[in-house]
């Protein structure tokens, strides 16, 4: 049997990580942690409302909680949340090999201005929910992409789609 994988979402906001981890999740099962959806679930950060620093470590509490508790079941997980810097990253890598899994970063890669157009248009749309102007340049000015050596798997926008899983999530990547 492979030892359980968790797949780290990284990417500035509206890069495009939610439509990935949806196919993704789809597709292969994965159990799916969604940092948004725990603060819906909490119901902190609604309407453009500011989330205080104890909401947020109580979001990456329950996260962590779900994420220990799948990989020690044995399941791969996809967490999804910018994990903007490599000390965010190090955290969920840790809590995987502690649990003998094996973790890679999927950088969905947006330049800042094409994310700044999507969030601007979404304010329109209101396709998902918004993220508010300080949140955003918070993760735009502290954003660190990952290094090769954290085990990269590159997206870009201008991939298809389907050839991008089928080069990258052969059966014995997870």
């Amino acid at each position: 049997m492979n030892e359980p994988r968790l797949y780290i979402l990284c990417g500035l906001p509206y890069a495009g990580k939610t439509t990935l981890a949806k196919e993704l999740v789809k597709r292969f099962g994965f159990v799916y942690i969604d940092i948004d959806q725990i603060n819906t679930n909490f119901d902190v950060g609604l309407v453009g409302a500011p989330i205080s620093p104890e909401a947020w470590k109580r979001t990456y509490t329950e996260a962590y909680k779900q994420l220990k508790d799948a990989i020690g079941a044995g399941q791969s997980v996809l967490f999804e949340g910018a994990s903007y810097t490599k000390e965010l990253r190090d955290q969920l890598r840790t809590i995987a090999f502690e649990r003998e899994g094996v973790s890679q970063v999927i950088y969905v890669d947006i330049s800042e201005s094409e994310a700044r157009q999507r969030l601007h248009s979404n304010r329109i749309t209101q396709h998902r929910h918004d993220v508010r102007d300080d949140n955003f340049a918070i993760v735009a000015t502290r954003f660190e992409p990952p290094a090769q050596e954290e085990q990269v798997l590159y997206f870009l926008q201008s991939e298809p789609l389907e050839e991008w899983i089928l080069q990258n999530f052969k059966t014995t990547n997870f």
